[in-house]
């Protein structure tokens, strides 16, 4: 499966537009992202791989500020399949740099477009830098 920006985009403005400081994923699973397969009886496919990635790359954690697997997001596997547990998850400053980013347009239609492919610390890095430089941009015409 390839990395999907638009899609994180969507995961990680659920937690920009929270007034609270955690979600769970009955908060995500409201704001229309899709946790389960369409009878319900797994897990939905493409929100496990990203979810992943926001583990593994230190974008979210647990309140006790741990992100070391799924169970991260209150995901675990037994030999019946997955099962949830509703955990409080938060963004990690990392995520909320991300966030941020894929949060202005510029930035994300760029990924979008001229970034497809490109491996996860690719789009983390090249996401901070389009908005320094759209940040730079603003500010040097405010001080104008």
């Amino acid at each position: 499966m390839r990395i999907d920006v638009q899609y994180i985009s969507s995961l990680l403005s659920v937690f920009l537009e929270s007034d609270t400081a955690h979600i769970t994923l009955s908060v995500l699973e409201n704001a229309g992202v899709k946790i389960y397969t369409d009878d319900r009886k797994g897990l939905d496919e493409k929100f496990v791989f990203h979810a992943q990635l926001l583990v593994e790359n230190g974008l979210v954690s647990d309140k006790d500020l741990r992100s070391d697997s799924l169970n991260t997001f209150g995901i675990s596997y037994n030999k019946s399949g997955g099962t949830i547990v509703e955990r409080d998850v938060r963004l990690t400053q990392q995520g909320h740099d991300f966030a941020s980013a894929l949060n202005n347009k510029e930035v994300l239609e760029k990924l979008k477009t001229e970034l497809t492919n490109a491996p996860f610390r690719v789009l983390f890095d090249g996401s901070q830098k389009l908005l320094e430089h759209y940040l730079t941009k603003k500010l040097d015409a405010l001080l104008a």
